[in-house]
């Protein structure tokens, strides 16, 4: 997303909803709708068919995405010179299952004259993922921030070592290909690829190809004959075709944190996004290896690598894996504008 001269010229309000328009959100479902019941109050929506419903734990990552907008949102307001705040209405979990909208929240927005931070307003939007090779990974420094800011959300964050690193994203890419074998999963998988411009274009939503690093036309004959990718000599080409961009000198990061209920969710939400901010102050990118968390064979197999065997959901479940560090700058994904979906009036 560019944050262009266009969009400054527009009302505070379009500014502000223009540049939360670039949350980041789970194949680029873009989930959330905010509705407008006064001057400054709104309440926010989670649009249920835009958040992921393969598997079940996907529900709780739903309060995930609720929490990541929540803290975008803040910092856009912070950035423009408004004031935020908000109150929680979560919906039981039961609830998040099937199609429609419900309320997770409600804000309240005071426009106001304070100036703008440019700086804050850049970073903000260019904050993107990247599935590009890393030249370098997170330096100390940084390393230290985020660590703190995990700390302070009641959270573990740990940076793997070399070694742990390359096991990690090669568990990862297994796990990418073995969830190819799941019907539930190939299916939501693809709904949401984009395989080519246009179809990028035309709905401006989901995983597209360019942003993945991958070939559009390769990545649709493969979620058609999925079964070659059990197939010997073939399986090993596209499995090297698919790690080209990975092995390199990003670092890999893992989050321990409460995960039993909706709140715990939510509150993991607002810590990433803390994080990726942070990342991104930096100008550096990060890419989420969420596969792992959602296939079971390969989140046992990370615990296993990280030597826990005592993983426990009320306290240290592991919510969040990510390799992060210094590229090119990534293609970038689209957004559906903001008056088609973000804040219909």
């Amino acid at each position: 997303m560019i944050y262009s001269n266009e969009m400054i010229e527009n009302n505070p309000l379009e500014q502000l909803f223009e540049l939360a328009n670039h949350y980041p959100s789970p194949h680029n479902g873009q989930p959330i709708e905010l509705k407008q019941q006064d001057e400054q109050h709104f309440t926010l929506h989670f649009q249920r068919e835009r958040g992921l419903q393969a598997v079940d734990i996907s529900y709780l990552f739903s309060y995930v995405t609720m929490g990541v907008f929540i803290q975008h949102l803040a910092f856009c307001a912070e950035a423009l010179g408004h004031d935020f705040t908000y109150s929680l209405a979560l919906p039981p979990l039961e609830t998040i299952k099937g199609t429609g909208s419900v309320q997770f929240a409600s804000c309240e927005i005071r426009l106001s004259q304070k100036p703008t931070n440019q700086t804050l307003v850049d970073i903000l939007a260019n904050r993107q993922t990247s599935r590009k090779k890393y030249t370098q990974g997170i330096d100390d420094e940084l390393t230290q921030q985020l660590l703190a800011i995990a700390t302070d959300n009641h959270s573990e964050l740990h940076k793997m070592k070399q070694e742990g690193t390359r096991q990690a994203i090669w568990l990862n890419q297994r796990a990418v290909f073995d969830d190819m074998f799941d019907n539930a999963v190939r299916k939501e998988l693809n709904h949401w690829l984009r395989y080519s411009k246009q179809e990028k274009e035309a709905s401006r939503d989901g995983l597209a190809y360019d942003c993945m690093e991958l070939n559009g036309a390769v990545m649709k004959f493969i979620i058609k004959h999925y079964k070659i990718l059990r197939t010997p000599g073939i399986s090993w080409l596209i499995e090297k075709y698919y790690l080209r961009t990975m092995t390199d000198n990003s670092d890999v990061f893992y989050l321990l944190a409460p995960f039993s209920n909706e709140y715990e969710s939510f509150t993991v939400g607002m810590s990433i996004m803390k994080m990726w901010h942070a990342i991104a102050a930096k100008g550096y990118y990060l890419h989420p290896f969420g596969t792992i968390m959602s296939n079971q064979a390969a989140h046992a197999d990370f615990l296993k690598l990280i030597n826990s065997d005592h993983e426990d959901m009320s306290q240290n479940f592991l919510v969040f894996i990510f390799r992060g560090g210094m590229s090119e700058k990534p293609h970038a994904s689209l957004r559906i504008p903001v008056k088609d979906h973000l804040f219909r009036r």
